[in-house]
């Protein structure tokens, strides 16, 4: 067996699922495992830190006072750590697989690894807050026929949107001074929704003069959180507990390069239906009865990336109904009417972005982007069943500056301006954060 460094593109160490994503990553040293069968072992990854200070008004997000902050943490992406195994290639068809674990550094807000247990003080295994995640498990069959994927790895739909953000590599979104989660939110509600990282079959054809188009059946979602108008009177379940069908998701897209620069198109959508397992029966809410129904979630998104002479613009819009602003199938996606009736809430989102990369190695970058999701008919009941006031609207703009110091270090710095709509008049609070990190690829 014998073991030799090879350089590789690390799309799939930003969490792209990539296996053909293509994302421009500093190229890492990978040490391959090669045996004379022709199979091969590699690993790939990354660690990065950021330091952001933040400035948020009361009512952003999560706020409930003016507050500022300072917080050391992971960026819009965790850490990863991936295996990849190769086959060799037998009749014309290749197989591979990949696993990637996600850490993140932060920490919960009490730095201490003893806490108070049944009365008594004692050690608790593990740092409060620090997660980890198993985000992909994917394998994938390919030859002149395409390829064949299956397990778990990023979603279609949002896919080109999220891999072609530039805050991708720092910090963008943070919800609020204490509330930063395993990871920050780069541009997520504020542009497009979050595709995730989800179990499906895909198949992704050939290019054919350009064109190639993928799909894939996935595990379907629920709507999780619509309770308030939704529990029955055992104060079990809820409403939309159930789907039965499949989603489905799909993209189109179109690349090609010239002299000088490149050109990218795409297309994206998903649907699927959500119905309730309480199938017609009537349960007492309040002073309202709320009835069991079901929902049918569909989106669609268009986006373009064009780059020349170190110039790039990149542009996407998205369209949807019962699928939510930030996170797909999040529990703002739906409501009840004050008959009970659960009724798809419409959302849509864009963003615009420019960069200018300096010598191949220092990229400058602006963008601005929002995410809107509607109110019906300024219910009263669906402002209580879905925690928002009406119509909300989230803007972001971005200021960023990555540089490439090698192959394997890039330096990050990123002001990010947040503004918040959500209805209440006269209020519409802001945030402002400033981030410097780094990362290390291999």
């Amino acid at each position: 067996m014998a073991i030799q460094n090879s350089k590789t593109k690390i799309a799939a160490a930003v969490g792209a699922a990539a296996l053909g994503a293509g994302l421009a990553a500093p190229a890492g040293a990978v040490v391959v495992v090669g045996g004379d069968n022709g199979w091969e072992v590699s690993f790939d990854g990354n660690v990065n830190a950021f330091y952001t200070v933040g400035d948020y008004d009361k009512g952003y997000v999560t706020e409930a006072a003016d507050k500022t902050s300072s917080r050391v943490h992971s960026g819009f992406l965790p850490a990863f750590f991936s295996f990849n195994v190769k086959s060799p290639t037998i009749d014309g068809m290749t197989g591979s697989a990949r696993i990637s674990f996600a850490p993140t550094i932060q920490t919960g807000g009490t730095k201490t690894q003893f806490s108070s247990q049944s009365g008594n003080v004692g050690p608790v295994p593990g740092i409060g807050g620090a997660t980890i995640d198993t985000r992909e498990v994917v394998a994938n069959l390919s030859g002149g026929f395409g390829e064949v994927s299956f397990g778990r790895t990023l979603s279609l739909f949002g896919r080109n949107a999220i891999l072609n953000d530039m805050t991708l590599f720092g910090v963008g979104f943070a919800p609020g001074a204490d509330s930063f989660g395993s990871v920050t939110f780069g541009r997520v509600g504020h542009g497009y929704t979050y595709p995730d990282f989800a179990a499906r079959f895909q198949y992704t054809t050939p290019v054919v003069n350009g064109f190639q188009i993928a799909f894939g059946v996935y595990d379907p979602a629920t709507i999780s959180g619509v309770t308030a108008y939704g529990v029955p009177n055992s104060g079990t379940g809820s409403l939309l507990d159930e789907a039965d069908t499949p989603r489905f998701e799909g993209e189109m897209s179109y690349s090609t390069a010239f002299t000088g620069g490149n050109f990218k198109a795409w297309v994206d959508g998903l649907w699927q239906d959500v119905t309730s397992s309480c199938h017609g029966k009537i349960f007492a809410v309040g002073t309202a009865n709320a009835r069991c129904g079901d929902i049918s979630t569909h989106a669609w998104g268009a986006g373009t990336k064009i780059g020349y002479m170190g110039f790039e613009f990149v542009g996407y819009y998205h369209d949807s109904e019962g699928l939510g602003l930030t996170a797909q199938f999040n529990q703002n996606a739906v409501w009840f009417d004050a008959s009970g009736n659960v009724r798809e809430r419409k959302g849509d989102g864009y963003y615009l972005q420019g960069t200018y990369t300096f010598n191949g190695k220092t990229k400058l970058g602006v963008s601005y982007g929002e995410g809107n999701l509607q109110s019906i008919d300024n219910d009263v009941l669906s402002v209580a069943a879905n925690g928002v006031s009406g119509h909300v609207e989230r803007q972001l703009w971005t200021v960023g500056v990555y540089h490439d110091v090698s192959s394997w270090l890039r330096l990050i710095a990123e002001y990010n301006h947040g503004s918040l709509n959500n209805s209440t008049p006269g209020h519409n609070p802001e945030a402002n954060t400033f981030s410097v990190g780094s990362f290390l690829f291999w």
